[in-house]
């Protein structure tokens, strides 16, 4: 027989499965808010994380809910296509016991409609709008970024797209999946072994920014509250014995390190006007840098109710771009992109996103699937980029090396920070038929590294 040859898996028969080690029960925890009840737009949800002593939690299968009720007086509201009532979260952070911030993210609404429009149509359309409630046709042709005052979208338009409704008074209960790095590890967290009580924090976002208002009686009105917030833990309690001996393995000051992708959140403005050469400064001293995410929404947008303000992102008709990253040009060769030039732009936003899971590989940006002539919308021309109608495409970068962890760009020691290079065109911001600003958000996608000092049970972030 070949000794290089192997018995392959289906034929070995006598081969008995090994007992996972250590044994651990699993039992689940609903944590509650422990600032109140009921809570509206600008005002923070604090629940904090109560987990038993000596236990894990797999935050990758945790998730919130909580009731989102529309208060707009005697009408409708309609949430965001992408996110759904994920929209009212503006800001989330993650505190630790000792008050140590172990994750932050500004425009958190933002940021997951980053990824929801990189998501396969069907799963937003069916998953999402079940969970979160995005839109049934979530990449809705009608929907726009900043209409023109009293331009804005009637009911009857908006409740043919697809998009959820909530009626006066009524309620919509929201089941969402954290976009976080905290809660996507890649292991368990010891919380049951740390130091104090950590918490999440959830700044609620403006009225205006939480949905979207027909504008069927005058100006669009949005109101909303939310309440029974619940996050819903998986507790995993071991034996008393691997209880003994990881708080012995603490105890000697071996350190804990678990491993996790975050994001920082940095923004800039265009400023509106005709065609120019934009160079947009933003800043990190983050280690180990794997992609850049930049997207671009009206700045007027985050403030009218009329407005698709969360995933309602435009190009400002861009032709061309690339960042300076410590100093040097990526690519040296700007990436180059139009209405009739789409694939480069997606290519790099696919391979910026590639290693979150499978489930960013689609693309939520053909709409009208229901009639006979379907159409993208990924990259709107410059004609309707000014009439506000939402684009798809972001300005991604991939800076990793290769798929693993801390093989991005070292910017912690550089003097240099994070330049975006854009080409806008013709008529780019003048939304509306006026000059308007453009709000850049750009994501820095990081590793970080949680670690549990054994000694003290204090719990930090590495980035």
């Amino acid at each position: 027989m070949d000794e290089n040859a192997t018995t392959p898996f289906e034929m070995r028969l006598s081969e008995v499965p090994s007992m996972p080690q250590p044994q651990l029960e699993l039992t689940y925890s609903t944590a509650i808010p422990s600032n109140g009840g009921t809570f509206g737009a600008n005002q923070e949800v604090r629940i904090p994380f109560n987990v038993p002593s000596e236990s894990f939690v797999d935050l990758k299968r945790a998730y919130l809910k909580f009731n989102l009720k529309n208060n707009a007086s005697g009408a409708i509201i309609y949430l965001d296509p992408s996110v759904g009532g994920a929209s009212v979260i503006d800001n989330w952070r993650i505190v630790g016991g000792t008050g140590a911030l172990l994750e932050e993210v500004i425009h958190y609404n933002n940021y997951s409609a980053m990824l929801r429009v990189n998501d396969n149509h069907h799963k937003v359309s069916s998953v999402n709008h079940e969970e979160d409630g995005a839109g049934t046709d979530s990449c809705l042709t009608a929907l726009v970024s900043q209409p023109t005052s009293g331009d804005g979208i009637t009911n009857a338009v908006l409740s043919a797209t697809g998009a959820t409704q909530i009626a006066n008074n009524a309620t919509r209960t929201i089941t969402h999946r954290p976009n976080s790095a905290f809660f996507n590890a890649d292991r368990y967290m010891p919380l049951g072994y740390t130091q104090g009580v950590s918490y999440l924090s959830i700044t609620l976002s403006a009225d205006a920014t939480a949905a979207i208002a027909p504008n069927d009686a005058g100006p669009g009105v949005v109101a909303y509250e939310t309440s029974n917030w619940e996050l819903h833990l998986p507790i995993l309690k071991p034996g008393p014995e691997f209880a003994a001996m990881f708080r012995s393995a603490m105890g000697s000051g071996v350190p804990i390190q678990i491993h996790s992708v975050g994001v920082q959140n940095t923004q800039q403005t265009i400023t509106g006007g005709a065609s120019q050469t934009e160079t947009l400064t933003f800043s990190t001293r983050k280690r180990s840098v794997k992609s850049l995410l930049g997207g671009i929404r009206v700045n007027a947008a985050l403030t009218n109710p009329e407005a698709n303000s969360v995933s309602g992102f435009v190009n400002c008709a861009i032709s061309e771009y690339n960042y300076s990253v410590g100093g040097i040009r990526i690519p040296a060769q700007q990436i180059k992109c139009s209405a009739s030039d789409k694939g480069e732009l997606l290519a790099n936003t696919q391979m910026a996103l590639g290693y979150f899971n499978s489930d960013l590989r689609g693309c939520d940006c053909i709409a009208g699937l229901d009639t006979a002539q379907p159409a993208s919308i990924y990259y709107r021309s410059a004609a309707n980029d000014k009439l506000g109608l939402c684009s798809r495409c972001l300005f991604s970068l991939d800076l990793e090396s290769y798929d693993a962890a801390f093989a991005g760009k070292n910017l912690a020691g550089q003097g240099l920070p994070l330049v975006l290079h854009a080409q806008t065109g013709d008529g780019a911001n003048n939304f509306g038929a006026a000059a308007t600003a453009c709000l850049v958000d750009l994501f820095v996608v990081h590793d970080i590294m949680y670690i549990l000092d054994g000694a003290t049970g204090v719990i930090t972030a590495n980035s």
